[in-house]
C-alpha cells in the first residue's frame, strides 16, 4: 500500500526552553548519537514510505544541518523523498502556535502533488519502533474518517496526556478526551494518526479557511462529540517514550539503559537511522572507570562515568565524576569535576574541580556552548 508522511517537528513547551531557543524540538540530541526526528523519519523509511514532509516552523537550521541530503535514510531521490516545509511568509509567521492545522496548511502542495492515497502523521517527541503498514492496513479495514495509534493506560497514574480514549468491548471508540488523566483500560494517543490524504486535505482546507486551527480540539474532539466523524484505534504494544519536559527528557534517556527498553527501540530488522559522523571509536584511558553508560564515537574518556549517556566527541578529564548525567556532543568535562543528575548541552566545558549535583526529576541543565 502505497502512503506518505508528515512528521511535525515542533512541540511548544516553555518546559523545554532550555533545550530549543535555539534549536526546534525534533532537532534535540537523544541517546548520544541520535535526534529526536530520527524515530519517527526511520519508521517511517522501514514501512516502505518514500516521500515525507517535515514540518518546520522556527529554529531548523540544526534541524536542516542534521538532515542533510538525507542519504542516510535513502531519501535523496528524484521521486518523493524528503521536503522540509517551513510556514509560508504571512501575519501567523511570528505568532505563537496556532495549531496542526494551521502547520498541515503549509504542507498542502506536497499533500496534492503526491499519489499516495494514505498519510501518516507523526510527532517527533514519541519514541517508539513501530511498522506503520499494519496501522494503515487497520484504518483502511475499519472505514473510519481516522485512526489514532495508542497505549492502553495498565495503571492508575497522575500523567496528564494530550488525548485519552475510552473505547467499549468491540474497541468501538466512546469517548475522545483532550489533557486529561487516564484511569485503567484507557487508552493514551501517541500523536501518531492516519488519515486518507484527500480527506486530510479537504479537511485543512475548510478549517483554516475558517479561522479554526487546532487538530485534536477542533477537528477530531469536536466533530467525535458531534457524531460526525468516525475513530479507528491502533493498539500498540511495545515500549513507548514520551519527551514534554525536562524531567520526561531526562528520564526517556536513562531508560536506554535498560537493555529490554534499549533492544525494542533498536531492533536490527527495523534500524534507527541517524547522521553519519565517520568519528573515530572512543578512547578509554587507562585509570579511566566506566560502567553502564551508553557511549558514543569520538570520545576521550580518562576518569569516570556511572549510568550516563555519553555523547560524540565528550571529554571527561582525570579524575572527574559522571554519574546518572546526559552529556551532549562535544562537551568538556575538567579533571576533578563531580556531576550527578545534571544534563550538559552540545560544546558546553565544566571547569575542573566543578560540583554539580541536581535530582532525578530536576537534574541541573548547563545550557549549549556555556562554561561552568
Amino acid at each position: 500500500m502505497k502512503m506518505c508522511g508528515i512528521i511535525f517537528s515542533e512541540m511548544y513547551s516553555d518546559e523545554l526552553n532550555a533545550f530549543t531557543h535555539d534549536r526546534n524540538m525534533a532537532a534535540i540530541p537523544y541517546g548520544g548519537r541520535y535526534r529526536l526526528v530520527d524515530f519517527a523519519l526511520s519508521n517511517m523509511v522501514n514501512s516502505g514510505i518514500t516521500s515525507v514532509g517535515v514540518l518546520a516552523k522556527q529554529h531548523y537550521h540544526s534541524l536542516m544541518t542534521h538532515l542533510g541530503n538525507t542519504q542516510e535514510w535513502d531519501l535523496n531521490r528524484k521521486n518523493g523523498g524528503l521536503q522540509i516545509l517551513p510556514p509560508y511568509a504571512s501575519e501567523s509567521l511570528n505568532q505563537a502556535n496556532r495549531g496542526k492545522l494551521d502547520e498541515l496548511r503549509n504542507a498542502l502542495d506536497f499533500l496534492r502533488e503526491d499519489a499516495s492515497p494514505y498519510v501518516v502523521m507523526a510527532d517527533a517527541h514519541v519514541i517508539c519502533n513501530m511498522d506503520f503498514r499494519p496501522v494503515v492496513e487497520s484504518h483502511i479495514n475499519s472505514g473510519c474518517d481516522i485512526t489514532v495509534v495508542a497505549t492502553q493506560s495498565k495503571m492508575s497514574n497522575s500523567n496528564t496526556y494530550k488525548s485519552v480514549i475510552q473505547v467499549d468491548g468491540n474497541m468501538r471508540v466512546t469517548s475522545y478526551a483532550l489533557d486529561h488523566v487516564p484511569q485503567p483500560g484507557d487508552y493514551c494517543g501517541m500523536s501518531i494518526m492516519v488519515m486518507d490524504r484527500q480527506v486530510l486535505i479537504d479537511t485543512v482546507s475548510e478549517f483554516t479557511a475558517r479561522g479554526v486551527y487546532f487538530l485534536e480540539r477542533d477537528f477530531i474532539q469536536s466533530r467525535f462529540n458531534t457524531g460526525d466523524l468516525s475513530i479507528n484505534i491502533y493498539p500498540f504494544t511495545d515500549p513507548v517514550l514520551r519527551v514534554n519536559d525536562i524531567e520526561s527528557y531526562f528520564s526517556s534517556n536513562m531508560a536506554l539503559l535498560d537493555e529490554g527498553i534499549s533492544n525494542a527501540l533498536f531492533r536490527p530488522d527495523r534500524p534507527i537511522y541517524t547522521r553519519v559522523n565517520d568519528e573515530v571509536p572512543s578512547h578509554y584511558g587507562m585509570d579511566c572507570n566506566i560502567s553502564g553508560c551508553i557511549i558514543a564515537d569520538g570520545c576521550i574518556l580518562d576518569g569516570n562515568a556511572e549510568h550516563s549517556v555519553i555523547g560524540r566527541g565528550v571529554r571527561i578529564a582525570k579524575g572527574a565524576t559522571v554519574k546518572n548525567c546526559i552529556i551532549m556532543q562535544g562537551s568538556v568535562i575538567g579533571e576533578g569535576a563531580s556531576l550527578e543528575n545534571v544534563i550538559v548541552d552540545k560544546w558546553a566545558t565544566i571547569t575542573a574541580g566543578s560540583q554539580l549535583k541536581g535530582l532525578e526529576t530536576a537534574p541541573v541543565i548547563i545550557r549549549k556552548g556555556v562554561t561552568v
